[in-house]
């Protein structure tokens, strides 16, 4: 009996140890299993954390692009208007300041040709009148010379007009005109400047958005991807 027991003791000491060593594995294995499950928990969070960066860079890339459209829309627009001021600054100049500016010097000179032709008359009523009276050589000498200064003063204002008209003609005129005219051209191509910075900018943020776009589809992709991994 006491054999007996003995080599029941010894067959049941590898059993318990087989015993032993089996459930004593998967404590092991836990963690392991814990760790993957975590680090695929922290990737998913980086990639949410992504898409949600990637919505926000676009959602300031359509703000961005609708504030360079409306800023150059108003450029174009005030462009626009400064080509229709200067274009009719220039033709307003060209039919009626040109026109009206040169019958106004002519009027004043006719006018100065008038007065100077009635002092001349004048002068040689006068002349006529004291060369018929007997009166004293002071007095006639006195009203003869004012009646002459008058005459002389009546044919240099002639003098003046015309050369004032003459270099209104071929000077001041002309001069002004073709400041007008190159204020069109000034303000034209500033319009054409103002539309071509407008499509580069369009073509900028059309560029930016696709850009955006192509970034949140990427990170939607890779959420995606890493979903479907884990639920595999």
């Amino acid at each position: 009996m006491k054999a007996l027991g003995l080599v029941g003791i010894l067959l049941l000491v590898p059993l318990a140890a087989c015993a032993s060593s089996g459930p004593a594995a998967s404590p092991g294995a836990a963690p392991e299993a814990q760790k993957g499950d975590s680090s695929k928990a922290t990737e998913r969070e980086e990639l949410e954390r992504a898409l949600e960066l990637a919505h926000a860079r676009l959602e300031l890339a359509k703000l961005a692009a609708a504030a360079e459209a409306e800023e150059a829309s108003t450029k174009i627009r005030h462009a626009k208007v400064e080509v229709e001021l200067a274009s009719a600054r220039l033709a307003s100049f060209r039919e009626a300041g040109i026109p009206n500016r040169l019958a106004s010097e002519r009027l004043d000179l006719q006018s100065a040709e008038e007065r100077a032709a009635e002092a001349a008359e004048e002068l040689a009523q006068i002349e006529i009148m004291y060369k018929d009276q007997d009166l004293d050589d002071v007095t006639a000498e006195f009203v003869v010379s004012r009646g002459r200064r008058a005459a002389e003063r009546a044919a240099a204002r002639i003098g003046i007009l015309q050369a004032e008209l003459k270099a209104l003609e071929e000077r001041e005129l002309p001069h002004e005109e073709r400041t007008l005219a190159l204020a069109l051209d000034r303000a034209t191509a500033n319009l054409a400047e103002a539309e071509r910075a407008a499509r580069r900018k369009e073509l900028e943020q059309t560029i930016a958005l696709k850009e955006a776009e192509g970034k949140v589809s990427a990170a939607e992709s890779a959420l995606a991807a890493q979903s479907a991994e884990s639920d595999a």
